[in-house]
């Protein structure tokens, strides 16, 4: 599978603009032959929209996300980008995976919402589910969720290969897309994709740092502070992936036969 990440700061409270970001990328991406684009946390509305979050949000089957629909299917694209949701009243830090026939194929809910502003506006989630992407097993966290090695161990019981994470990581915290985003790819033997903003909402500087991380934890690809597409194909470090997992699984049987 080809993946491309995108980064960069969406324009604020605009999510017209903003679906123009996402289908001019996407229809770049089809000609590069990319299967899957993947956008940062809240990605339609900017993240820092505060008392704006009620007017932004829409229910998950809402106009913007038919747009998403429509621009995966037209582009033969399957994409991941988050957005605000409102459900009977309540509004969730959420994001949506869309495969390349325009069809809805799994919705998130962040989990461990961050800060207290996060906490004041939006109601946490409650699982982590996993679904089928082009054949192989995915999951989807957001931002926060993933500094939680109980996140990344529940897709792994649930054998995902593949963990996509849309984030909204800012100043000072480099640890998370340096070193926790690499760990839970390596503690779990999956490929991270983790997904930032970059650049300056208001007072908030984020950290860019985008990343495609292998199942050994390390860079595939890496952006720096500044806006960046990365793309790369999976299909090797899922290889080397599963062929650590098999040898795990004869070393299990060879300590077991000895027990």
């Amino acid at each position: 599978m080809k993946v491309l990440t995108y980064q960069d700061t969406p324009a604020f409270c605009d999510k017209e603009k903003n679906l123009c970001t996402i289908e001019s990328t996407c229809a770049a991406a089809a000609i590069l032959g990319v299967q899957t684009v993947v956008f940062p946390e809240l990605f339609l509305t900017g993240y820092q929209v505060g008392n704006q979050a009620p007017l932004l949000a829409e229910p998950i089957n809402g106009p913007s996300v038919e747009q998403l629909r429509r621009i995966a299917h037209n582009h033969k694209v399957a994409l991941i980008c988050g957005l605000i949701e409102v459900s009977e009243g309540n509004l969730f830090n959420a994001a949506v995976a869309i495969n390349a026939d325009g069809k809805t194929i799994a919705h998130h809910r962040k989990v461990f919402l961050f800060g207290d502003t996060e906490k004041q506006l939006f109601q946490p989630g409650t699982a982590f589910t996993a679904f089928e992407l082009n054949g192989i097993t995915c999951g989807l966290s957001i931002c926060y969720d993933i500094e939680f090695p109980e996140t990344a161990r529940c897709f792994a019981h649930q054998q995902v290969k593949i963990l996509f994470n849309p984030t909204a990581n800012m100043m000072p915290y480099l640890a998370v897309p340096r070193t926790l985003a690499r760990a839970r790819a390596l503690e779990n033997n999956m490929v991270v994709v983790y997904a930032n903003l970059c650049g300056h909402e208001g007072n908030t500087e984020y950290t860019g740092l985008s990343a495609i991380i292998g199942p050994d934890g390390e860079d595939l690809i890496r952006a720096g502070k500044d806006p960046a597409l990365l793309m790369t194909d999976l299909s090797p470090a899922l290889h080397r992936g599963l062929s650590t997992q098999l040898q795990d699984l004869a070393l299990s049987s060879i300590s077991r036969s000895w027990s």
